[in-house]
Order: structure tokens, then sequence, then C-alpha cells
């Protein structure tokens, strides 16, 4: 992104920002669409529900996984249709079916979810067709599958065949399996949707349910890390998943969905803040900025997961608010890279957890220079506690393909 843009931006409008790249969104979906022609994509609007984004993936014919009511309401005012918007999240209160019912497909997270929607539906007269997400058996690694929050447990299904049969005014025509996010190795994921394939099946022939969609979550990774990680071969997944779909092609003609989590919009966003002040305490030299962990949240929550518990792999459980130590990149904006020096930059709030990054090259800054943070369009404006101090709000805006800035 031009750094002249960044600069006047800061120069209107005096305040942190995101800045989001349309050009680097369009890349991301068409790379989807080319490589996986058989699946529908969700746009995760949790990731980033900024209006622009979200009406640009619409355009593109992708729908929404939404995880709250607001989120199908933001999906709808997009141009989003009923069928494309799945509303999964475990927790749903009465009112959160009440309002979204006649509004998106719900995807039901436990049994008494399935009676609460199936009660709302009766009272207003309609018969509903449902989703319900499982916990199945196995792992994204092809283990036994663990305790979780999240969907019903496989094991159960048959034991609650009676109940699922007699819900008078609902039916369950698609299941839903999310287990991970950030997967960069083609195999496992191809793997895991085989797996998911045949609990489709299981689903089919044992219990008798009329699937018409299989949402197999999302997962697809992105490179956070430039040493550590092999960015996914989109290109083989893809090929590899056209032969399993040939392979279940008589027994399972149905909607195939894929959730596209950060993968469409992380890499496009950049976040900006202003290096407010410099100082040094026992040869340790603090680059302060205005907005730290209440503008960008994400590289706070490395730097303190790190501190306490470096085993990286444990660390990963924690996504998407830790990925990896060294998930982003920070640079200083048109400063001279003749001199270099070792820096921590902090935010301005009072707590010692506001640290974005510790003990990391840079060229020699001074007050006023605008440092820029790299993958910064998932969450991140929607992750961070913005009202923390009450301190203004960062901007957010959109570059779109002809060079126009949109705000919202």
């Amino acid at each position: 992104m031009k750094s002249n843009l960044i600069k006047d931006l800061m120069d209107k409008y005096n305040n942190s920002f995101y800045i989001y790249d349309e050009i680097i969104i369009s890349r991301q979906i068409n790379s989807l669409i080319k490589n996986f022609p058989q699946f529908e994509f969700l746009y995760s609007i949790k990731t980033n529900p900024f209006t622009p984004i979200v009406r640009f993936a619409a355009s593109k014919g992708f729908g929404a996984d939404a995880a709250s009511a607001l989120e199908v309401k933001i999906s709808n005012k997009a141009g989003i249709p009923y069928e494309k918007i799945l509303y999964s999240t475990p927790g749903k209160t009465r009112k959160d079916i009440e309002d979204t019912i006649d509004k998106a497909i719900i995807i039901a997270d436990s049994y008494n979810e399935l009676y609460l929607i199936n009660e709302v539906a009766k009272e207003k007269g309609i018969d509903v067709k449902v989703g319900l997400r499982i916990n199945p058996n196995f792992s994204m690694d092809g283990d036994k599958g663990i305790s979780s929050k999240f969907g019903v447990d496989q094991d159960t299904l048959l034991n609650q065949q009676n109940f699922t049969n007699n819900l008078s005014n609902i039916e369950i025509v698609g299941i839903h399996v999310h287990l991970q996010s950030q997967i960069l190795d083609y195999k496992k994921l191809y793997r895991y949707y085989e797996n998911v394939f045949k609990l489709a099946e299981y689903c089919k022939d044992e219990l008798k349910w009329d699937i018409e969609f299989i949402n197999l979550g999302g997962g697809l990774g992105i490179q956070y890390s430039i040493k550590n990680d092999i960015p996914l071969d989109v290109s083989k997944l893809g090929n590899e998943c056209s032969d399993l779909i040939q392979s279940y092609k008589d027994k399972l003609n149905v909607r195939l969905i894929i959730e596209t989590g950060r993968y469409v919009v992380c890499e496009a966003g950049q976040y900006v803040t202003r290096i407010a002040d410099i100082k040094e305490s026992m040869d340790v030299k603090y680059l302060i900025v205005e907005k730290g962990l209440n503008g960008f949240l994400r590289p706070s929550i490395a730097e303190l997961l790190d501190s306490y518990m470096p085993d990286e792999d444990i660390l990963k459980a924690s996504e998407p608010l830790f990925t990896s130590k060294d998930a982003f990149e920070f640079s200083i904006l048109d400063v001279d890279k003749s001199s270099f020096e070792k820096v921590v930059i902090a935010g301005s709030l009072c707590t010692a957890t506001d640290i974005m990054a510790k003990d990391i090259l840079l060229p020699k800054a001074k007050i006023g220079d605008l440092i820029v943070v790299s993958k910064a369009g998932s969450y991140s404006y929607s992750l961070s506690p913005l009202f923390f101090a009450s301190h203004s709000l960062p901007l957010q805006f959109y570059l779109d393909k002809n060079g126009n800035i949109l705000e919202n």
C-alpha cells in the first residue's frame, strides 16, 4: 500500500486506523473460487464485520457464517439471502432464535437449542429446516475426538433419534463440523474433509436424515510466520477435494460449504499508529505508540502468552487470540534505513501488558513517525478492547480497486 496514502489519512484524521485493500481480498476470493468450484463459501463475519468488506464478499457470491444474531442482521443488510446465511454459535437464547428464524438457516448447537427452535417455529406456525453442529469421534489429526463446548457428541445421535424424529416443526437437513483453525497442511485438511463426508453418510444412512448441506467449517490457514509457515497449497487441496466429491457423488448430492475464516481478509489489512513518545529505561528503548493493545490486541496477546507459556504448540489452542510468536511484521513508514536499533513497541495504557513487540530491530525512529503492522485484516478491530481507558476509537478505511477510500 502506498505510503503517501497512509500518511495522508493520518494527516487528515489524526488517529490510528486500519486500512483494508480490496485487491488483496479479491485475490484471496478468486483463489478459492478457482480451486474449489464445487463448493460454496461463507464469509466469516466475526473475522471482520466492516460493511464494505461484507458487501464485497456478497457481491462475489459468498454467503455468511454468522456467529450472533447481530451478525445475521449485518449479513441481511449486505444483501445476502436467507439460504446463504448460516447462523452457528453455542448458547443461543430464545430471543436470538426468534430474531433470526426467518432470516438465516440456524445451526443448532445442542439438543436444547433444537427444542427451542422447534418451540419458536411451532408458535409462529412455520416449518423450518435447520442444521446441527456435531462434535465428532475424530480429531483434526485423525485421533479420537475430545470433549468440546461446541455441538453435540456424535455418540449421542442414535440415542437421541426419537427426540430428533419427533420435533414437529423442524427438520435437520444439514451438519456442521469445525475442529481447528489456521491449518496449513493440505493433507490434514483433506483427511478431515473425508471424515466429515463419512459422518454425513452415517447421518443419512443410520439416522435417516435428508441431508441437504454439509458445512465443513473453516480451517484454511494463511502464512503468518515467514520463517516457520509453509503456505497452504489450495491448488492441491482443491484437486484432492474434487476426487473426494466424485467418490461420494452417488451417496451425497448436497451443498458443500466451507467457511473462509481469516483466509479472505487477514493479509489485506494493515494497522497504522503513531509514535507518541520515545524513552529509555535501563538500557531498553521504548517506542510509545498512541494505541497499542486497545487498537490492535493480538500482538500484545502473543507477547503475553509467549512470556508465560513458551510452548507454541500449547499456545495454538488459543486461536484466534494467538497464532504464532512472529505472526506480525512491524515497519516504520518512510524512515532512513541506514541505522537500526533494538526496541520495544509499547502502547499508552496504564498496564504493563500493553506491549506490542519486544526486542525487535527497526530503523531508528523519531516521535511522530508511523508504525505499520501487517496481517491486521482479521480478528483485529473486532477482537481488541477498544474502550479500554476511554481513548478515541481507531478508524477503519477500505481501499477499493480503483483507489477510492470508503469509510463505511
